[in-house]
């Protein structure tokens, strides 16, 4: 029995419905366990690098794991820490919020505006901040508890993933096969993510660097944030940059807080519109509108996770779909 074509792509879109369903499904397994083989595909190079040198494959993943585990151990140490402090030091900034606020009203008094009918002003009420504040810095601390597991899984993978490069480097998968088209998807996806992190790591030094030289507290906390919401397509840029905008305003007052605010959207804008477009590969040019389709539709499959696994699973569904086509098939 032959199927029609329109029956044919009735049963792959309902075989894709029934795949997406059990994804968001199991989200917070699924999700998790993506994000380990992307950092685990990221970091793979320098087993490779390692062996090509002449380092044994065994003590290869052993310095290199134990490299991922010290310096994941020192970035949580890092938020963790800082995250408490910032969680206690909360209530006593209450007072300073309560200025801000009357200094606000007293703005819009001399330009005969009334802020009780603008807006509603208990909105602003420190409680409030506060009781939003307080569940976000539980959810951070309560990521960071998982990050255990994020390394175990990142270190069976890292094997895993060593190893099959290793044959394909010694011509173990014939030419044009699947193992090879596979390893095209994993290289553009390790490519996103070595130049998002180099460059989210240069704007984030620059960011600790202006902070410090302003006296901000908690420079390398807001520096280190700024690193990891920078895997977050649009968003992630806005939001770290706004957090410690508001705690400087909070603490110093408009002056320093427009100074950061004004550093961070340069720093950010020459990283993503003059760096990073230098760097990346045209293959790997996606659009701002499929990028934040792609941050919207992968948050509601898997949550958080999905926000930081946006650009590089829509990556991997673009690449997987020009190496799969019968197109490239046939060829």
């Amino acid at each position: 029995m032959t199927m029609t074509p329109l029956l044919r792509y009735l049963l792959g879109g309902a075989s894709i419905v029934i795949i997406l369903a059990g994804m968001k499904a199991g989200s917070s397994i699924i999700g998790f366990i993506l994000l380990a083989a992307v950092l685990a595909m990221s970091i793979t190079p320098l087993v490779n690098f390692m062996i090509d040198k002449g380092v044994k494959k065994s003590l290869a993943l052993l310095i290199v794991i134990l490299v991922i585990f010290i310096g994941g151990i020192g970035l949580i140490s890092i938020l963790g820490t800082s995250t408490v402090e910032l969680a206690r030091s909360i209530p006593t900034y209450e007072s300073r919020i309560d200025e801000l606020i009357q200094s606000f009203e007293k703005l819009l008094t001399r330009f005969n505006i009334d802020a009780h009918e603008l807006f509603n002003i208990e909105q602003f009420d420190p409680k409030r901040v506060l009781e939003f504040v307080s569940p976000v810095i539980s959810g951070l601390l309560g990521a960071l508890s998982n990050s255990l597991y994020l390394f175990l899984f990142i270190a069976l993978m890292l094997v895993q993933f060593s190893g099959y490069e290793q044959h394909l480097k010694e011509g173990e998968y014939r030419k044009g096969s699947l193992h090879e088209r596979m390893y095209e998807v994993r290289k553009d996806i390790r490519t996103y993510i070595s130049i998002t992190a180099f460059t989210g790591f240069l704007t984030s030094v620059a960011n600790i660097i202006l902070l410090l030289i302003l006296g901000v507290d908690f420079a390398i906390f807001w520096g280190v944030l700024f690193f990891f919401f920078n895997f977050i397509p649009v968003i992630g840029a806005i939001v770290s940059t706004i957090l410690p905008f508001l705690f400087t305003l909070i603490i110093f007052g408009w002056t320093k807080a427009i100074i950061v605010l004004v550093g961070f959207v340069v720093f950010n804008n020459l990283s993503d519109n003059v760096l990073k477009p230098k760097l990346m590969q045209k293959g790997l040019e996606i659009s701002i509108f499929l990028i934040f389709l792609s941050l919207v539709f992968w948050n509601f499959i898997l949550g958080p996770i999905g926000a930081i696994l946006a650009v590089p699973l829509t990556i991997t569904v673009k690449r997987l779909y020009q190496e799969l086509s019968p197109q490239n098939s046939a060829t």
